[in-house]
């Protein structure tokens, strides 16, 4: 691997990354709006019975990996 190939690895996963992060973002607004109305219905749901729960968590995973991914990468360009 080049100098410049590893600086593009790096500018790819912080993209990847930070797309990663605005997917969790979502996710997170759209649990938040599904606890506020279990909230307000008193229906006996637990939030973290939700679907939104599931896939906010599941983009958090996700984020996480990226950032991992990033992580790596920095640590290869390091090695120039």
């Amino acid at each position: 691997m080049t100098p410049a190939r590893a600086a593009a690895n790096v500018v790819a996963a912080e993209a990847a990354a930070l797309k990663r992060d605005e997917v969790e973002e979502a996710a997170y607004a759209r649990f938040s709006t599904a606890r506020a109305a279990i909230e307000r219905e008193q229906n006996g749901l637990k939030p973290t019975d939700t679907k939104e729960f599931l896939d906010w968590m599941a983009a958090r995973r996700a984020t996480d990996e990226a950032w991992g991914a990033w992580a790596v990468a920095m640590e290869a360009q390091a090695d120039f």
